[in-house]
């Protein structure tokens, strides 16, 4: 069962306002978890009318936007092409099913601009980690996306290094849950990726190969927020699972040493990002020109920062985790209501800003 917390934190994150009364808590209580929960309210008239009510509103930049940063959106013109029914069209071009999270449903054949604020998946500062990975790649690009979902990077990647006149390109993903996976080979599918250009694993990261149990989403739309189970055998968010299975675990390292460089590097796991970068830190400095971590505490947002600040890396764009403070979280990154990010570059290979 859900708590009292993650009523109150859903309805204010979700409708922008308070649960109507102690009674409608206790209801909503009786979810089993924090994910049917959340696709419940996100599927209600309300957050739906909220969400359409949203998307009318102009649109202001990202306030972290420098007038060089429109620049770079600028050298990867809206690619057009008309809206289709079950899917998101981005400026790239890139088609996503609304099937992939509950939160697609309101954006059902919408065509996106230039994210110079956020689209449908991601906020500005994400986009131009990706974009300046690949204006700052040769004739090739390479591209690794670790906790990958259904590969919104990958598909990204492989379109705008398509638009500046690179074909010799491959596309790397991991991603652990086995419901995703599947979403991650069709969005490839689904945008004409060759085959032969993708390298897509069914595994978990860490600081080195193994084995780990990986609690299975029953429903793989709904909570992208997975992780292994802690050594105690608990989600870190204190959800219960109806499935765990045994799923191979890959060392940060050696995964790295499957090319000899990277154009770009995407992390999102979960809240393992600080030691599974430092397990690999002296491989990420050698071998890779641009990474991007999505952040999941803000404990973690600081240890990032004086990790790669130490390393020689810098930081070209940031965006804080938020969080709603509890007693009864198990851990920092379960208090997360919204994950931060941070784009590095790394001046061995790419100087200049």
């Amino acid at each position: 069962m859900i708590s009292r917390d993650d009523v109150i934190t859903a309805y204010e994150l979700i409708l922008a306002r308070s649960p109507e009364s102690e009674a409608v808590i206790e209801v909503q209580c009786g979810y089993p978890d924090r994910a049917s929960f959340g696709k419940a309210l996100l599927r209600s008239e309300e957050a739906q009318h909220r969400l359409r009510d949203v998307l009318r509103r102009a649109v202001e930049p990202h306030p972290a936007l420098s007038r060089q940063d429109m620049g770079v959106f600028g050298r990867f013109p809206h690619a057009g092409g008309e809206g289709e029914p079950g899917f998101i069209r981005d400026f790239l071009g890139v088609r996503t099913s609304t099937r992939y999270s509950p939160t697609f449903a309101p954006h059902d054949g919408k065509v996106f601009d230039v994210p110079l604020k956020a689209d449908f998946h991601a906020e500005a500062p994400e986009w131009l980690g990706l974009l300046k990975s690949v204006l700052s790649a040769g004739s090739r690009y390479r591209i690794l996306e670790i906790g990958a979902g259904y590969g919104p990077w990958l598909a990204a990647g492989h379109a705008a290094a398509r638009r500046r006149g690179i074909d010799d390109i491959l596309l790397y993903g991991l991603e652990a849950d086995p419901g995703r996976y599947i979403f991650l080979q069709e969005h490839m599918a689904q945008n004409g990726v060759d085959p032969a250009v993708c390298r897509l694993i069914n595994a978990a990261i860490g600081t080195a190969d193994g084995t780990i149990p990986w609690p299975v989403s029953a429903d793989a739309a709904a909570d992208y927020g997975s992780r292994p189970l802690d050594a105690d055998g608990q989600d870190y968010r204190g959800h219960a699972h109806a499935k765990v299975i045994d799923l191979p675990m890959l060392g940060l390292t050696g995964l790295l040493g499957r090319e000899p460089f990277w154009d770009l590097v995407h992390v999102d796991i979960q809240g393992l990002e600080t030691d599974v970068c430092r397990s690999a830190l002296e491989a990420l400095d050698a071998q890779v020109r641009w990474l991007v971590i999505g952040t999941h505490s803000r404990k973690i947002d600081g240890d990032l920062l004086e990790m790669f600040w130490r390393h020689g890396w810098v930081l070209e764009h940031e965006q804080p985790s938020r969080f709603n403070f509890s007693r009864n979280a198990r851990n920092l990154e379960a208090m997360t209501v919204a994950d931060g990010a941070q784009v590095w570059r790394n001046p061995r290979h790419v100087p200049g800003g």
